[in-house]
């Protein structure tokens, strides 16, 4: 990741399924990795209502387990 880069959010699609992974910086703590989801959740919902009404709506996806740098 850049140097300043605190978190990345990536969907892409990989044989026909949606991919999330979520990227953070190591120095990140779990408390502002929720919190910085939190906000760029609500950012969407002000961007696009439609996209956060209460209507059913499925998703499929994976999540893929966080690189770590060995």
């Amino acid at each position: 990741m850049k140097d300043n880069v605190l978190v990345e959010v990536t969907v892409s699609r990989d044989k026909g399924e949606i991919v999330y992974q979520v990227d953070c910086s190591s120095n990140l703590t779990n408390e502002e990795l929720e919190y910085y989801l939190k906000d760029i959740i609500e950012g969407i919902c002000k961007w696009k209502p439609g996209v956060c009404e209460e209507t059913v709506k499925s998703f499929k996806g994976t999540i893929r387990k966080k690189k770590t740098n060995k």
